[in-house]
């Protein structure tokens, strides 16, 4: 069974209920529960299925593979065999078998599987904006991705953020590289079990025009983060931002956001804390700033968890953010 229907599965368990679910996919309450303290101690990587302790050094590079599915959504009919032949003509030489793995991991090994992929409806990235004056908790998320440069005994920072534009609650991770990977880390890892555990609907995802991951991967990227929201029954729209007076509040909220963990970061990267540190420091940080940190609303003066439960009239669940602060 492949990562993305475990994860579904776990998802599905913590909304509708472990024994029910388990009944509709014919698996024990043990084996969710394994894959369920996997993805908590791993997050994602946890649910792959472990056959081997190594990364084979010819798997197929992600442009390939985005080549492949492409292929496929114009050709749903055509086999391993015949994608292959495409691949060769076009200038890729890789084998029939490379194919057909790209096939199994995307869940497209039959004729039906292909066609219901290729007759998908197609999503592109939109320069149309959400109506931010009339969104709702969870509905809207700001992605960014700020880099802190490059410093001796620690490399390249990189922090990665996903902001919730209405409540202001904040999901960030600190990475050593600009990936797709890191992305879906926090992702899968973060974003999505706090919006299921605080009931938000997604159904905005805006980066920024920098927003580097996108311009080197788009067509990638934007399918594997919409398979994800799919596999978790959310149906998104995914947004570029470009810096103008309509979206001033969007860039406010990230300078204001960036220079409070900027502020908080520096002076434990200047007494040189290791990387592993700066993360433990960080994810403190975020768990006070989510809960004890005021800002100013329409009506008044609350911390992001106390607008929204306030504005939702609902209950928090602390539990969620010691989850958060797991180490990654």
């Amino acid at each position: 069974m492949d990562r993305d229907l475990k994860f579904t599965i776990i998802c599905e368990g913590q909304k509708f209920g472990v024994s029910s679910t388990c009944k509709k996919y014919n698996i024990s309450r043990t084996l969710y529960y394994r894959w369920l303290k996997r993805y908590k101690t791993l997050g994602i990587k946890g649910l792959d299925d472990v056959t081997k302790n190594f990364t084979p050094v010819n798997k197929t590079k992600p442009e390939v593979v985005s080549t492949i599915l492409n292929l496929i959504k114009k050709h749903p009919n055509y086999g391993p065999r015949e994608i292959k032949y495409l691949l060769e003509e076009i200038g890729y030489n890789i084998s029939e078998s490379a194919v057909y793995n790209v096939m199994k991991r995307n869940n497209l090994t039959t004729r039906a599987k292909r066609i219901k992929f290729a007759n998908k409806r197609e999503k592109q990235i939109t320069r149309n904006y959400p109506d931010f004056d009339n969104l709702k908790n969870g509905e809207c998320w700001l992605c960014w991705t700020t880099s802190y440069g490059d410093f001796e005994n620690i490399g390249t920072i990189y922090q990665y953020t996903i902001f919730d534009y209405k409540s202001k609650i904040t999901c960030t991770r600190l990475y050593n590289q600009l990936s797709m990977k890191n992305f879906e880390d926090i992702l899968t890892a973060v974003a999505i079990p706090v919006a299921q555990n605080l009931n938000f609907e997604a159904k905005h995802l805006c980066f920024f025009e920098d927003y580097k991951i996108i311009e080197k991967q788009k067509d990638s990227f934007l399918s594997h983060i919409y398979t994800i929201f799919q596999n978790t029954g959310f149906d998104i729209n995914i947004h570029l931002l470009k810096e103008n007076d309509d979206l001033i509040k969007t860039e406010e909220s990230r300078k204001d956001y960036t220079h409070h963990c900027l502020s908080f970061l520096m002076p434990f990267i200047h007494k040189g804390a290791s990387f592993n540190e700066l993360k433990i420091h960080l994810q403190k940080y975020i768990r006070d700033y989510n809960i004890n940190h005021k800002s100013s609303y329409n009506d008044g003066f609350y911390s992001p968890v106390e607008y929204h439960v306030k504005s939702t009239n609902t209950e928090m669940i602390l539990p969620l953010w010691a989850y958060i602060e797991r180490r990654y």
